[in-house]
């Protein structure tokens, strides 16, 4: 597995419920893009409609040496290859527990590029401090140990 785009907000912003893989329906110079670690994810979210599920703000930048760029939309909603059990499964649990769906990371696993969407819920204001006040705690106390 080789990661090619992290989410580095996710685990500052949510607390994650639980986690899924899956694929995604690119281009040929979206691939060529993700392939040189060319993308971002931080802003993008996952809504599920008609039965599909698609990514939002994701943004791949064009691919350098590709001859179409002027008719490229770098952060167009971009389908997720899910099966349609885990699909309403998903979608029962976001309308149940209000959930968000958000991209973690973006990786090759045999030739194929996939995404790990988790089942995250909003950290508040005072979660983020204190997990703030554990890490710094942690570092110094690892620093006179």
């Amino acid at each position: 597995m080789k990661l090619l785009i992290p989410n580095k907000k996710v685990n500052f912003n949510y607390h994650i419920i639980d986690t899924y893989e899956c694929g995604i329906v690119l281009t040929g110079n979206e691939v060529k893009s993700l392939a040189q670690s060319n993308g971002n994810i931080d802003e993008a979210f996952c809504i599920i409609k008609k039965e599909e599920m698609y990514v939002i703000n994701m943004y791949i930048p064009p691919f350098v040496n590709s001859s179409k760029i002027e008719k490229y939309v770098p952060d167009h909603k971009r389908k997720l290859l899910l099966h349609k059990s885990e699909i309403e499964k998903i979608d029962m649990l976001v309308k149940k527990q209000k959930l968000t769906i958000i991209p973690t990371k973006v990786y090759f696993s045999k030739d194929n590029i996939k995404i790990e969407i988790a089942l995250a819920r909003h950290k508040k204001l005072n979660d983020k401090r204190q997990d703030i006040k554990a890490r710094d705690l942690s570092r110094v106390c690892n620093k006179y140990s």
